[in-house]
């Protein structure tokens, strides 16, 4: 795997199945990049600063998953353009190749 890739959404625990992993990013897919430490157990990541990403994170049901990852001051505005990572995520490498958070990341909305 490469060091930096890209996953969709976690679960409901914060944990990104391992076969969620890309290479690069895909539009309507992609939410988060991920930036693997040189051990490769650990990664740091932030929320793709594409503008499709950012929608697939603030839409229904992903507001729930997002909150097992990131934090943020305030809840998304109606009118939030983008999303900001203040400060990266960890997330540590399991057993069966998925990714477990550890730290959430810090988040702002940009309006």
């Amino acid at each position: 795997m490469s060091k930096i890739f890209y996953m969709p959404a976690p679960d409901i625990t914060g944990l990104w199945a391992a076969d969620g992993a890309l290479p690069e990013y895909k539009e309507d897919v992609s939410v988060f990049k991920f930036i693997m430490t040189d051990d490769g157990k650990s990664a740091a990541f932030s929320v793709c600063d594409e503008i499709p990403a950012c929608r697939m994170a603030l839409t229904g049901l992903r507001r729930g998953w997002m909150s097992m990852v990131s934090v943020s001051a305030m809840f998304a505005p109606a009118s939030t353009k983008s999303i900001f990572t203040v400060k990266f995520g960890t997330a540590d490498l399991q057993a069966d190749g998925g990714w477990l958070v550890r730290d959430k990341a810090e988040i702002e909305f940009v309006e």
